[in-house]
């Protein structure tokens, strides 16, 4: 457990890099599925979990002109 403690360690250094970034650029992103939950349930990760579920909105492609 202490291997997935220190690996959730960096995964956090990473997510605050992906926020800076996105932040700086004006990019929507939100954790998702198990990182969503261990945001909200454990209040940071769930012990167990060894990776970060990020979502993020892609911009709407241009219309299609009309014919």
């Amino acid at each position: 457990m202490e291997e997935v403690r220190e690996l959730q360690k960096c995964q956090l250094e990473i997510l605050r890099e992906i926020d800076r970034v996105c932040t700086k650029h004006n990019l929507v992103y939100c954790l998702a599925l198990g990182s969503c939950l261990g945001a909200v349930r454990h209040g940071g990760f769930i012990p167990w979990d060894d990776d970060i579920d990020r979502a993020e909105m892609c911009p709407s492609p241009k219309p299609y002109p009309d014919k």
